[in-house]
Order: structure tokens, then C-alpha cells, then sequence
């Protein structure tokens, strides 16, 4: 029976058909469930409506590419709202698409589990996914690490790319950087094209619009979904006479204001410059590497992604979804770095699960219980498990990073002899990318 069986479940056409039958559901849910999800999207259009062509002041939270992005989008689906909602969408399919292919063709022998971990983890997302562009940071990141060996100055341009969407990717470079000819060319590709889509903001739009997302940034207060809110949103739900206030601000989220919340935003700062330490001493570790793995890659990254967003006073759901590219390039990697790995991505393929369903159920399911009033029992446990996870999650990966950035597992690699310059692995015939 098992080998009857193992035909099928090698096929990518298993996979194809699983991957079509899950989005098919995320697609019934967003009709019947959560429709109104789309306002985000919306809002995009409306934006590139009311600015009428005028880069400078249309979605000035955004790098400029952002604003190149839709108004080419708007441009083939024409002035139609509902026609731009759609072709976003599509849009996102075809990425989502794009990361399940990679997966298949430089997963090795663990193409299959990279490609389910793929499937449930957006799944389990939900269809939030589709109506926001967080999907193009998260392939960015995983197409990086399974390219970081076989096409170092594509990893390079991808990780530009990503950072030209949403400007934190651009620390996704560290890992990809260091001596040698691959890393090299890795640097030289990010160098080149981020410079390229920089001189291209600051000509079309100025330098006010080239950094008003980071003033927008650092403007914002303190979002409810955030870890250094959390406990405040405790308070709020457990404690009525807690003086903290809910309400949609200015900047499109809701906002905790009242008393402790000076303390909160304070304390992200500080968490923040330490996280930023962090991560400029995880990428001193891999790039001092002689050999690094695409598995150290893909950790380093997923450590990067993880303290990026626990240090932040922001954190809106979608985020989440950035966590998807680098745990299942982990998994694909695992082909190349032998089969002693294989459990630390099993353990966070599960935990970016438990994340992805909990995030989901603080957005969309949860969310009108969780901005209403002082928000229900209920709600409120969900969003602490949730941000109780994503802590945990990041000191498990920034531990793991370190490892795998260690003088031992460099050794190792090189013992293998999986050093940067004999990692290209033979394709099977009509997987070609």
C-alpha cells in the first residue's frame, strides 16, 4: 500500500491540487466570513485616486515603489474600484503561487514537507493574506535563502527589493554578506539595485516623500496588537478602572492611549536598539562564517524578521505572514544540511502554525470584540497567547541563529563539503525554475 501510495504523494500535481483546494477556501471564506478585510485595498486605491498622479502625496507611510506598484496595477485593471481589488488580489495569488513552486523545485527530498508547510501556514493565516502585499516581503525573504548559493546576486537584488516595499528587509542583507565571490555578488546585487530604486524615489518624488515612511513610523503610538501593549490591553479587558483608552488614530490603526502607555513606547525604544544589537551581532556571526548553509541563512533571517517585530510598537496582523518565507526555506534547506537539523524546522513550522491560527483569530475573527468597549475576556486571552508566542518564538530563533552561526556548525559544513562554491546541486529534468 505504502509503495502504491508513494507515487502520488511525490507527484507535484498532489501538491498542486492541495495548494488550489486550500486557497479555494480561503477564497469561500473571504466571501461569506470576513469581506471586509478589503479595506485596506481600498484604501490604496482611494489614495492613488485623491493624489492624482502626484507621487509626493500618495501613501506617504509606504516607500515610493509602493506607490510605482499600484498605480501600474490600476493602470491594467483601469479606474474600476472593484476591478483594482480584484487584480490585487490575483496579484497576491500569483506570489503565493511563486513561494510553493520554489519550495517544490530547491526543496531537494524535503520539497514536499517545505511545500505543506507553505500551504497550511497561509492557510491558517486566512485570507487576509491576499488583501494586503505583506506576501511579497515574505517570498523576498525565503527566495533569498534557497537562492543565497544558487543565484547569490538574485538573493541580493530580491532582499533591495523587499527592502524597497517595506524598508525593514533591508537587514535581511546581513546573512548574504561577507568574503568571497558569492556574497560578493550578493552585496554588490543590493547594493546596486536598492541604490537604483533609491535615486529613482528621490528624482520622482523628492526627499520628503523619500523618507516620510520612517517619520510616519516613528510618529505612530502605540498599536493594540503589539507585544509592548499587551500588557495594557490586559489591564483594559481585567482591570475597569485601568485608565487605558481604545480608538482608531490618524494612522489607520487603533491606538492605546491613557496612563502607562508613555512607559510602553519608551520601553519598545530601548527594546528596540537592543534588538537592533542583536541583530547586527547575529550578522557579524555569519558573515565572519568562512562557510555558511542556506539553513544558517534562512535562521539568521527568520531571527531578524522576529525581533523586528516583537521590539516594535507596531504590529499589525498581517506581519505574521513575513514569517512564512524563511521557517519553510528552513525546511527546504534541510535537503543540503543534512538530516540533524531536521527537527528545529519541524519545531517552527508548528510554532509559526500556532502563531498564523492566533493571529488570525485576533484578526479578522476577533477583532470587532477587541476594539469594542473594554473588549471581552476571550478576545483579550487570545491576543497575549498570541504575543506570549511570538516572544517565545523569538528568543527560540535568536538562539538558534547562533548556533547555527557558530565556529562548530561552520566546521561542519565544511566537513560535509557543502562549502559556497560546490553547493549548486543537480536538478531533476523539468524542475527548472
Amino acid at each position: 500500500m505504502r509503495r502504491a501510495a508513494e507515487p502520488v504523494l511525490q507527484s507535484w500535481l498532489t501538491y498542486a491540487f492541495l495548494w488550489a483546494l486550500s486557497r479555494a477556501y480561503l477564497g469561500w471564506e473571504m466571501a461569506h466570513r470576513v469581506s471586509y478585510i478589503v479595506g485596506d485595498v481600498v484604501y490604496y486605491y482611494q489614495q492613488l485616486d485623491a493624489g492624482a498622479g502626484d507621487v509626493g502625496r500618495i501613501l506617504v507611510e509606504y516607500p515610493t515603489p509602493v506607490v510605482w506598484a499600484m498605480e501600474a496595477l490600476r493602470q491594467v485593471t483601469g479606474r474600476d474600484r472593484a476591478t483594482f481589488v480584484f487584480g490585487f488580489m490575483v496579484l497576491m495569488v500569483v506570489l503565493d503561487a511563486t513561494m510553493t513552486r520554489l519550495l517544490w523545485v530547491h526543496g531537494g527530498s524535503r520539497r514536499v514537507a517545505a511545500v505543506v508547510a507553505w500551504i497550511v501556514f497561509v492557510t491558517f493565516i486566512g485570507p487576509l493574506a491576499y488583501y494586503r502585499f505583506d506576501l511579497a516581503p515574505a517570498l523576498v525573504a525565503g527566495a533569498a535563502a534557497l537562492y543565497v548559493h544558487k543565484k547569490p546576486a538574485t538573493a541580493g537584488g530580491l532582499v533591495a527589493i523587499g527592502a524597497s516595499l517595506k524598508l525593514w528587509p533591508a537587514l535581511l542583507v546581513l546573512p548574504l554578506l561577507g568574503r568571497g565571490p558569492e556574497r560578493s555578488r550578493s552585496g554588490v546585487a543590493f547594493a546596486v539595485v536598492g541604490a537604483g530604486l533609491a535615486l529613482g524615489s528621490l528624482v520622482s518624488a523628492g526627499w520628503a516623500r523619500t523618507v516620510s515612511p520612517l517619520t510616519w513610523q516613528s510618529d505612530r503610538g502605540l498599536q493594540i496588537e503589539s507585544v509592548p501593549a499587551t500588557w495594557l490591553m490586559w489591564l483594559r479587558t481585567f482591570d475597569p478602572s485601568a485608565p487605558v483608552h481604545v480608538a482608531m488614530s490618524r494612522y489607520n490603526a487603533y491606538e492605546i492611549t491613557g496612563q502607562g502607555v508613555a512607559a510602553s513606547i519608551q520601553a519598545s525604544t530601548v527594546a528596540g536598539m537592543a534588538g537592533v544589537a542583536v541583530i547586527a551581532w547575529l550578522g557579524w556571526r555569519v558573515v565572519r562564517l568562512p562557510n555558511r548553509s542556506a539553513g544558517t541563512v534562512a535562521a539568521v533571517m527568520l531571527a531578524v524578521i522576529l525581533v523586528m517585530i516583537v521590539t516594535n510598537k507596531t504590529l499589525s496582523p498581517q506581519y505574521v505572514i513575513w514569517l512564512g518565507g524563511p521557517i519553510c526555506a528552513l525546511i527546504a534547506a534541510a535537503d543540503a544540511d543534512g538530516d540533524e537539523i531536521w527537527g528545529a524546522p519541524l519545531l517552527f513550522t508548528a510554532a509559526g502554525w500556532l502563531v498564523a491560527i492566533g493571529t488570525e483569530q485576533v484578526y479578522p475573527t476577533l477583532y470587532g470584540e477587541l476594539v469594542t468597549g473594554r473588549g471581552t475576556p476571550w478576545a483579550t486571552s487570545v491576543l497575549v497567547l498570541r504575543n506570549v508566542g511570538l516572544v517565545v518564538l523569538t528568543v527560540a530563533s535568536v538562539w538558534y541563529a547562533a548556533v547555527s552561526t557558530s565556529a562548530v556548525a561552520a566546521t561542519a559544513v565544511a566537513g560535509a563539503g557543502k562549502v559556497e562554491s560546490v553547493t549548486m546541486e543537480p536538478v531533476e529534468p523539468g524542475t527548472d525554475a
